[in-house]
């Protein structure tokens, strides 16, 4: 009976979502998210034999924001569920990870005799309204994402925890172990978990009675801190960087241009967003939204209650406090602030027995406040349905329409460049390369290029061989300006009405010209040494520096070589070096020819690219030396690269050359060191 009553509205919501948004698609299974195919592609990828890959030729891609997720859904795709129909298979899973959170409810909420038994043993019975009461997590919940796996492993960790505190002394330790190793699966499925799976470790260790405390937060947390240090070792040995791509697209940190006040600012914005949008009229409004905190407070207060409530009370308010840090964070309604849903509505669950634990008088205030905390939020609902169906037929419309043409077209498209599009490679079977970063390609950072710019972006595909290069691009052109509009010829588009989600509302192909590209490995006879500005492999090599905050901006052009213009169009991207500001970088031998000229000290002349524009001055510096020289720069030609020669009198692979604005913005694109 109670398994029943348990399905009826975990089956009865997801056919609320499911049913309207199914007619706005046209039958295609509906995704209100495009990411949620790029989970798609990594369980494709996954069942294909090449885990942790976007796509099967890729490479590791740290840019999966679950890692246990697409490992979830990959046995839907060997059983035969392809295409679009992957959406199915990962409805039924949602169903059932739903409903294992109830299971798991029950078994926390069953007061198993006891005082109050009787008076608090109706809330297991309506454990699973606490599930799906709230119409903006059940958005989420049936989207396709991870998260009602997360609610899943969620339960599962909770009941371990309280399975390690209730335990005797001899089988305690397996117990510790299992709520650790679960904890480490809850991180594994979202990170931002991170923020409930460490208070749980301590509740762990607060409840390890005669085994010790210090033994008993190791088996609880060591299996989370062995994930994550593993994740990071793996990140910087394949990608060479330490967070996920995600984090580097994404985080409001990891933007090199604002000031640190900026950066606050834009956090505080997100909290603000988060906590009137997500805590506040999501739940019903400013005064019904305390009802869950509320019941949460009491679970806290509760001897029985609190080693569950109180974690679940900090990882809500701590997840809510690291997605803030997310500068995506306010938009796709709010799906980053599902995770603090789900545990608030675990705890005021654990709020309402504990309160019903106390006689009939208590019971009857408990069932009030759960009555009007879950019923609050239902005048969303048909909103939140509309929304579904609607970010349906969006994704429908747009994404999956250009992946079918650019499947149907001939000749068969060779690779194409996109922007964080899961549905386009995933559903036309095409290769393709996430200008974002967040697919991985091969260990070059374009997760860090694109937080720079679109021309550090072109430059890294200037590195791949022509053959290697997209031949089509599909893109918002307000999103790719510089690339689309430069390397491009729209050739196709797909415009959609009412766009509720997409970034835009119409998605352009186009055909690639690569032509104003350099071919990879090209170099300048004479130079013994070159940084390519903007080139982030290139930088990094020569332990580039830029003036940081609000300084350093890539830019990028196409002009013609050649002192009088003559030359070939070349495309090259630099970094904008303001007024009294410099950048650095240290020279190092640059080929085996070049070796022992190299090695050896002595003059040489620095050759700096620049564009045209009004005259400037700048000052270069060796490290070593005491004296800066100031060169002038008189008008240069717009049309054309002009070159700044500095005559060097002594240096050598390790020096560190400065280049200083002294007056006017020097606009650097390239350096050169050349040796007689």
């Amino acid at each position: 009976m109670w398994h029943a009553s348990a399905a009826i509205p975990v089956l009865g919501a997801a056919a609320a979502f499911y049913g309207p948004a199914l007619a706005r698609t046209g039958g295609v299974w509906p995704a209100p998210l495009d990411d949620v195919y790029i989970h798609f592609g990594f369980a494709r990828a996954a069942a294909l034999g090449h885990p942790f890959s976007w796509i099967p030729g890729n490479g590791y891609s740290s840019g999966g924001t679950s890692l246990a997720y697409p490992l979830a859904l990959a046995p839907g795709y060997l059983l035969g569920f392809r295409g679009a129909w992957l959406g199915l298979f990962a409805a039924l899973l949602a169903c059932a990870a739903l409903l294992d959170l109830c299971r798991s409810l029950r078994w926390l909420l069953d007061p198993r005799g006891g005082p109050g038994a009787a008076s608090s043993r109706w809330v297991a019975w309506v454990a699973p309204l606490f599930v799906v009461a709230v119409p903006l997590l059940d958005w989420s919940w049936f989207s396709g994402m991870e998260l009602a796996l997360l609610g899943a492993v969620m339960g599962r960790a909770l009941v371990a925890v309280r399975r390690a505190e209730l335990a005797p002394p001899a089988q305690r330790p397996a117990e510790q172990l299992r709520a650790g190793l679960l904890a480490a699966l809850l991180v594994a499925t979202r990170p931002e978990a991170v923020a409930l799976a460490a208070p749980l470790a301590v509740a762990v260790a607060h409840a390890a009675g005669s085994l010790g405390a210090a033994a008993s937060l190791a088996r609880a947390s060591l299996p989370t801190a062995l994930l994550l240090a593993a994740q990071a070792a793996a990140n910087r040995a394949l990608t060479g960087e330490w967070s996920a791509a995600g984090a580097v697209r994404k985080l409001i940190l990891s933007n090199p241009y604002p000031a640190p006040l900026e950066k606050a600012l834009e956090v505080i914005k997100n909290l603000a967003a988060l906590q009137v949008q997500a805590l506040e009229s999501a739940l019903g409004g400013p005064s019904y939204a305390l009802l869950l905190p509320l019941l949460g407070a009491i679970a806290a207060l509760d001897r029985r209650a609190r080693r569950l409530a109180v974690p679940l009370l900090i990882g809500a308010y701590g997840s809510l406090l690291l997605v803030a840090l997310n500068a995506t964070a306010r938009y796709q309604n709010l799906r980053y602030a599902a995770p603090a849903l789900a545990m608030l509505l675990v705890a005021a669950a654990l709020g309402t027995e504990a309160l019903a634990r106390r006689g009939r008088l208590a019971a009857g205030v408990a069932a009030a406040l759960a009555l009007a905390a879950l019923a609050a939020p239902s005048a969303w609902f048909a909103r939140q349905i509309d929304h579904f169906a609607r970010s349906s037929a969006n994704i429908a419309g747009q994404q999956v329409e250009v992946a079918r043409r650019l499947a149907a077209r001939a000749p068969r498209p060779r690779r194409v460049l996109l922007g964080d599009a899961g549905a386009i490679p995933y559903l036309s079977g095409i290769p393709a390369i996430d200008g974002l970063g967040l697919g991985g390609y091969r260990g070059m950072p374009f997760a860090r290029a694109s937080v720079h710019g679109v021309p550090a972006v072109v430059e890294l595909i200037e590195r791949l061989d022509a053959a290697e290069r997209p031949d089509v691009f599909a893109l918002y052109p307000s999103w790719w300006g510089g690339l689309a509009d430069v390397f491009g010829r729209r050739v196709d588009a797909v415009k959609i009405e009412d766009n509720v989600m997409c970034a835009a509302d119409e998605k352009v192909i186009y055909e690639a010209d690569w032509s104003a590209l350099a071919p990879p490995g090209e170099r300048r006879d004479e130079a013994i040494d070159e940084v390519d500005i903007a080139d982030l492999v290139d930088e990094r090599a020569h332990g580039y520096a830029f003036p940081s905050p609000r300084g350093g901006w890539v830019v990028g052009a196409v002009l013609r070589d050649g002192s009088d213009g003559g030359g070939a169009p070349r495309f090259d991207a630099g970094r904008i070096i303001p007024e009294g500001r410099e950048q650095s970088f240290a020279i190092r031998a640059a080929a085996a020819a070049a070796a022992a000229a190299a090695s050896a000290r002595g003059p040489a002349v620095l050759a700096l690219r620049t564009d045209g524009g009004g005259p400037i001055a700048i000052g270069v510096a060796v490290e070593r030396a005491a004296d800066e020289a100031r060169v002038e720069v008189p008008e240069r030609p717009l049309d054309r690269w002009s070159e700044i020669r500095v005559p060097l009198r002594d240096v050598a692979p390790g020096d560190i050359v400065r280049i200083r604005a002294l007056r006017g913005t020097f606009r650097s694109f390239h350096v050169w060191l050349l040796r007689p």
